[in-house]
């Protein structure tokens, strides 16, 4: 396997890698956002969050399941820097592709 070959495919498991880690946040961010609002849900209905209007009850949520808020803002946190390096990952195999393509057409010429 020449160098070229090699460099395409370590593009492409990087590229692989980073689509697996992105939707594993993207799935843990759902998990923690349909956690906290099942439980939010579920303190409005008992009345353990009470307010006059929705700003009083979402300063009241957060205080009462602050964890939960916590979890979401890591999950978000996790699921942003995913994205990030998934952008990296195909910006990185769309280069290697446009070189491969650009070396055969010089080899083509030649």
């Amino acid at each position: 396997m020449t160098e070229l070959e090699n460099e395409v495919r370590q593009a492409f498991e990087r590229y692989r890698k980073a689509l697996e880690e992105a939707l594993e946040a993207t799935l843990e961010r759902t998990r923690a956002k349909e956690a906290l609002e099942a439980r939010v849900a579920q303190g409005l209905l008992s009345g353990e969050i009470q307010g006059k209007n929705a700003e009083e009850r979402e300063a009241k949520a957060r205080a009462l399941y602050a964890d939960l808020y916590r979890a979401l803002a890591e999950a978000e946190e996790r699921y942003q820097k995913a994205k990030t390096a998934l952008e990296i990952a195909r910006s990185h195999t769309e280069e290697v592709s446009l070189l491969v393509r650009l070396i055969a057409e010089v080899k083509g010429v030649a």
